[in-house]
């Protein structure tokens, strides 16, 4: 978002709040090292660079247009307001700050204004170059809150060519000079959406821009998973599964609700159709891998990157601790048909507990960067209009997790036949292991009686066996078994008991 050239004003008026008031100078080594991070407005008006932790609460309306938003910290000691649009009072500068004094003193009755304040007069060119007179009005006082808390502010109000600028820092009684600095610091991070405010011929404002939205006609996807609203005329894809591409005739307005499968490294297969690989990545740049991976766009210039808490409590609260997630805001300017894009997209990551898998999704809206500032209202409009159809999501969620666990079960019954199967197997070996080696033992043994026939056939004797020696014609010659003098002290190896017993393993 961009400042457009009647506005530039404004931000010599903050540097001249500082100026005319008797605080210091905001010096950079004044404001505190805090982190600090970008805030989008919700009604596209305007971002600012905030410390991390600061809460803000902002509001538009037309009719006169106007928008405000307060910034107060976590403790809500410190606080900043903007109230910016068309001047109530028209050009009379000195009756806008008068109205304004008195909206302060409904709010708190006991208001107690410094006896002097300071006055500039202001001449800045209009965009038809015509010189247009602004007044600067800086005053503070102090007063006290519902909670009988005293508190300090100091104001800036101008007014004078139909537009209005109303700005206050506060802080409890007597830290307000400690705390102008970082204040200020917040107002000059300010940046104002280009074609909020313009100005006819006469100079006066005018509220001809942004246009306001074209009337949106409700729309379902065919699959029934969600509905929304976009302008007549406007095409639909539906991608299935909720995911769709809603463009405009001419196909340069894109709404988009989509997302990627990604497959950790070490379990890719080169080759899958539909599955990226990589470790897992923050939304805002498995959007970019992606997108570049698949040929959509190339070359993103990153805009800006938030994470979003908020989802994220959700998502952790319904993944459970072991799933990787992430949530963000985010925008791009990329390439896209050979034409330099501006995106935004609201998009979340959420891994398995395995981290073998992860999945992106995001809605995203684009257009042309010099078209995007007048197609936000419409974009914005059809991307808050989506909604997914509830009943369909739930059967899906609870599918899936049906699923999810019917393949426990199955993995589980297939580890239990596996181990019944590898019991088998290691049993028969074990089995047929014992039948070699007692196979092994009855031949060593016939060997040895073999051998054993042959010592007794030299003395004379042709058999031997358990009963005792015999002569060829069949005279038994002795009742010593296999000449038992000899072999008294003696074992036969013929079992695998035996064998292992003097071989063990």
């Amino acid at each position: 978002m961009e400042t457009q050239p009647t506005l530039r004003w404004m931000w010599v008026v903050i540097v001249g709040m500082g100026l005319l008031s008797p605080a210091r100078p905001a010096s950079s080594a004044e404001v505190p090292a805090l982190r600090w991070e970008n805030y989008v407005s919700k009604h596209c008006t305007f971002t600012v660079l905030k410390p991390v932790g600061w809460v803000v609460k902002e509001g538009y309306q037309d009719a006169p247009r106007m928008w405000t938003f307060h910034m107060t910290d976590p403790k809500g000691r410190y606080q900043v307001t903007t109230v910016h649009g068309i001047s109530p009072t028209g050009r009379d500068a000195d009756a806008l700050v008068r109205a304004v004094v008195a909206d302060m003193v409904k709010s708190a009755p006991d208001l107690q204004l410094a006896p002097t304040a300071s006055m500039r007069r202001l001449k800045h060119a209009n965009k038809d170059g015509k010189d247009s007179d602004k007044t600067v009005f800086v005053f503070e006082g102090a007063y006290t809150t519902q909670r009988n808390q005293k508190r300090d502010f100091r104001a800036l109000v101008t007014g004078g060519d139909g537009l209005m600028l109303n700005q206050r820092i506060e802080a409890p009684a007597g830290q307000l000079a400690e705390a102008a600095p970082l204040l200020l610091q917040v107002l000059a991070n300010l940046r104002v959406a280009k074609g909020i405010y313009s100005f006819d011929e006469g100079g006066a404002a005018a509220q001809s821009a942004p246009a306001q939205p074209p009337q949106l006609v409700p729309q379902q996807l065919a699959s029934g998973w969600a509905r929304f609203a976009a302008p007549a005329g406007w095409k639909t894809t539906d991608l299935g599964g909720g995911m769709c591409i809603v463009t405009d005739p001419a196909q340069r307005l894109y709404f988009l609700v989509g997302g990627s499968e990604f497959i950790a490294p070490r379990y890719y297969v080169t080759g899958v159709r539909g599955v990226l690989c990589s470790e897992f990545r923050a939304p805002s740049d498995a959007f970019a891998f992606a997108a570049v991976q698949n040929g959509l766009a190339s070359d993103f210039r990153p805009v800006f990157v938030k994470k979003r808490n908020d989802l994220l409590q959700q998502m952790r609260a319904f993944a459970g601790p072991l799933r990787p997630v992430a949530v963000e805001d985010f925008s791009y300017v990329c390439t896209l048909k050979g034409q330099r894009y501006r995106t935004f997209s609201t998009g979340g990551c959420c891994g398995d507990a395995m981290q073998a898998a992860w999945r992106l999704w995001h809605f995203t809206i684009m257009a042309p960067a010099e078209e995007f500032d007048a197609a936000l209202p419409t974009l914005a409009a059809i991307m808050g209009s989506y909604e997914t159809n509830k009943e369909m999501a739930g059967r899906r969620v609870a599918q899936n997790m049906a699923n999810y666990y019917a393949g426990l079960r199955n993995l589980s019954n297939q580890i239990a036949r596996n181990s019944e199967q590898m019991r088998r197997e290691n049993l028969e070996l074990f089995m047929e292991r014992g039948r070699v080696q007692d196979y092994l033992s009855y031949q060593t043994t016939r060997m040895i009686m073999g051998d054993y026939d042959y010592l007794a056939g030299s003395y004379g004797y042709v058999r031997g066996d358990a009963s005792g020696l015999y002569k060829p014609d069949g005279t038994k010659i002795t009742n010593e078994s296999y000449g038992e003098s000899i072999t008294r002290h003696m074992q036969e190896i013929n079992s695998r008991a035996l064998y292992e017993s003097v071989h063990p393993r």
